[in-house]
């Protein structure tokens, strides 16, 4: 897959092209459906496939206050789309241009530099200044130019409509499990692994330091059941997102008890996939209270790994 910084917003194509437009974080099930209809597509006519997003989320722009966290960072969403078998990822930066272009000058602009014979969007698609282009603004121009418009409808999951928002919602309420299944993958966050106060190792369960971006949607404080991958493989983990209020700490951190580990991992690459969450975060009277704790919450952990396929 070629990546596009089109910072220029001046990549051009001359080949024929089924174009998918949205914002596409966290890539779930619902924005699959469109990837599934341009890879179609392409069968269908020999249609070079492209995705035509944003570097940022267009809410840093229009309300820098209500910008939301973020389920993928950018590193994520290029690796995602490579592995949903997509040609050129195109990625323009959401800035003062993007927001006051009328839809009929983002379509212009689009024609000018990409030959456009198929394109697909979401049912609650929306651009240009004020979002004023929608679906039946779409469906007009695609009969005047003469490419095929694929509105791909919503996809519902108990009863609700799948989105970004929702997927947000689940992971800071903790429901990881229910992410994963929208998001088709378990929901993971990545970084390196920092010093801590040591604490762990001193009361027989040391832990991984993860430093992560502020930019990245977390999960509910608690204890979780997750995978960890490391540079040589894949591993099981027992991770803790919270203040660690036991130790009065107060800042939030992220720390992962390796099961059957015993390695020295600082400064190396980590990253965690929340699987099942075990428990809140509870404030112990003594370290020993907190040790029986532990205990326990690895004889569940090691119960549910069992369960899995």
């Amino acid at each position: 897959m070629r990546v596009i910084f089109n910072y220029d917003r001046n990549y051009r194509t001359s080949l024929p092209s089924a174009i998918a437009l949205g914002t596409f974080d966290g890539i779930h099930t619902g924005h699959r459906k469109l990837m599934e209809e341009l890879i179609r597509k392409k069968r269908q006519y020999g249609l070079q496939t492209l995705v035509y997003t944003f570097l940022n989320h267009p809410m840093q722009m229009l309300a820098p206050d209500k910008e939301p966290p973020r389920i993928m960072l950018l590193d994520e969403t290029i690796r995602t789309f490579a592995d949903l078998g997509i040609d050129i990822l195109v990625l323009n930066k959401f800035d003062e241009f993007f927001q006051q272009q009328s839809p009929r000058e983002f379509l212009d602009q689009l024609y000018e530099n990409i030959p456009v014979k198929s394109m697909v969007i979401g049912f609650n698609f929306r651009f240009g200044y004020k979002g004023a282009g929608d679906q039946e603004f779409l469906l007009r121009e695609s009969r005047l130019k003469g490419f095929d418009l694929v509105c791909v409808p919503s996809v519902e999951q108990d009863g609700e409509v799948v989105s970004s928002t929702l997927i947000r919602k689940l992971i800071m309420d903790g429901k990881v499990e229910d992410a994963a299944r929208l998001l088709e993958q378990p929901y993971c966050i990545r970084g390196k692994v920092i010093s801590g106060c040591g604490r762990g190792k001193n009361l027989g369960f040391p832990t991984a330091n993860l430093s992560f971006s502020n930019r990245k949607v977390l999960p509910r404080c608690g204890v979780y059941l997750t995978k960890v991958k490391l540079k040589d493989g894949f591993y099981w983990g027992l991770t803790n997102v919270g203040t660690n209020p036991t130790f009065s700490q107060g800042s939030l951190h992220i720390e992962t008890y390796i099961l059957d580990f015993n390695e020295n991992l600082y400064e190396q690459p980590m990253e965690i996939c929340f699987i099942n969450r075990l428990r809140g975060e509870i404030k112990y009277d003594n370290p020993l209270d907190l040790v029986h704790q532990m205990e326990l919450d690895r004889i569940k952990a090691k119960k549910l790994i069992y369960k899995k396929p």
